[in-house]
């Protein structure tokens, strides 16, 4: 099949990519929540939910679920406040 100008008709022609028309990839996107939720459950099991009770317990929860892959390794990720 040819288009009207006599080259090839392309079946995507009519349509953009995502990053063309300005809507974020789902990919990148999907993988943070995945990241995230690991970090939650990750953290929880090794009890940086356990006591939320001042801001430096609710900074090593927010650290430990962010960088959750420390914790695996054996990483202490409790921080204080107290010298500040």
């Amino acid at each position: 099949m040819t288009s009207q100008r006599g080259g090839p008709v392309i079946a995507n022609a009519g349509r953009r990519s995502a990053a063309a028309s300005g809507e974020p990839d789902r990919v990148p996107r999907l993988a943070t929540i995945v990241y995230v939720v690991i970090g939650v459950i990750v953290a929880s099991q090794h009890g940086y939910y356990a006591d939320l009770g001042s801001l430096s317990h609710v900074l090593s929860a927010v650290v430990a679920t962010a960088l959750w892959p420390l914790i695996l390794l054996g990483a202490n990720l409790d921080l204080s406040l107290a010298n500040l």
